[in-house]
């Protein structure tokens, strides 16, 4: 069965306890972001999908790839603003000028895109905040502890803090590939959303104020559905890990390699450049080995894992639960 098809077969089927095919919803004003850059096949599709759907769409993105990022942002400094495409309501945030001195570059992050998009694109267009920020789909999924790290939840976090509902929307690695996934992903968004409008009650709103949720999507859609998950801290496939020498770590090897060999070099010939590049050169890879200390079926890296959609709800602050409050108390008090 194909993507698309079991996509359907999941919205159809009411993996939410009932049918998220809600009647014909309102139009919504969203703000739509990401961390992998303005022109992905995912943000691309994702755009089109909700403005055939009947909802207003201002795409605010980073000009360029500004995963991993997280919440990073800089102040007080003048950021270009590409306005090439500001007749579709599509904007990017960020230098792409390479030639310029460090200190004058300045990168669009993604908290950036998203706020630019709240406080002068959408005050702009409705004169009002948006009714949802949309950060995604990106390319991989963001799970466990490595959502701390995330520039789609950095972009959804600042989103929730501001007042705006946001959804955190990340797929499988093979929504990098242009084709059908993009649609299904979208489908799924789309349809999370008119389930969401059909239960706004009183408020009006999508979701009560300072929460979010944090959507993963696996790379193959089977008929397992959906299912209520806890961020948790299994990353899922991937644990990060420094390496004093990143020629001997094969995942870095087969990631640089891959790159090379979509420029059309041989992949053997590209895996031999790859140590090249690579040999004596320390930093950050995965250990695929797995995250022990976080096993439990509820939580999204390992949901995930067995073939779930997972939502984990979100609301955009650190702070620790009573429990572990008592026990600081315990542990350091009284302190005069």
């Amino acid at each position: 069965m194909t993507t698309i098809k079991k996509a359907r077969q999941l919205l159809l089927t009411g993996a939410l306890g009932c049918s998220l095919f809600a009647s014909q919803a309102s139009a919504l004003n969203i703000v739509l972001t990401n961390d992998d850059g303005w022109e992905t096949p995912n943000i691309t599709v994702m755009a089109q999908k909700l403005r055939e759907a009947g909802h207003q769409v201002i795409l605010s993105a980073p000009c360029t790839g500004q995963s991993g990022k997280g919440g990073a942002m800089t102040f007080l400094r003048g950021v270009v603003i590409d306005k090439s495409k500001a007749d579709q309501d599509e904007y990017c945030v960020g230098d792409t000028d390479t030639s310029k001195a460090h200190e004058d570059y300045v990168e669009g992050t993604p908290v950036m895109a998203a706020l630019h998009g709240i406080d002068v694109l959408a005050q702009k267009k409705w004169g009002s905040l948006p009714d949802l920020v949309i950060s995604g789909p990106n390319e991989g999924n963001n799970l466990g502890y490595m959502n701390n790290n995330s520039g789609t939840l950095g972009a959804a976090m600042i989103s929730i803090i501001r007042g705006v509902p946001a959804i955190a929307v990340s797929a499988g690695r093979g929504s990098t590939q242009e084709g059908s996934a993009q649609a299904a992903i979208a489908d799924i968004v789309l349809n999370l959303i008119a389930k969401l409008e059909s239960r706004k009650g009183y408020s009006n709103k999508l979701l009560p104020p300072f929460m979010g949720l944090n959507v993963n999507i696996p790379d193959n859609l089977d008929d397992k559905g959906y299912k209520f998950t806890n961020v948790g801290w299994n990353p899922g496939e991937a644990n990060v890990v420094f390496r004093e020498d990143l020629s001997q770590d094969p995942v870095a090897i087969q990631y640089v390699a891959g790159g090379i060999a979509a420029r059309g070099v041989p992949f053997e010939q590209a895996k031999i450049m790859a140590l090249q590049m690579l040999t004596g050169q320390p930093g950050l890879s995965f250990d695929t080995s797995g995250y022990p200390l976080d096993t439990h079926e509820r939580s999204e890296g390992v949901a995930l894992a067995n073939g779930y959609i997972t939502i984990s709800t979100i609301d955009a602050h650190i702070q620790a639960g009573i429990a572990k409050k008592a026990l600081t108390r315990a542990k350091l008090g009284p302190l005069q």
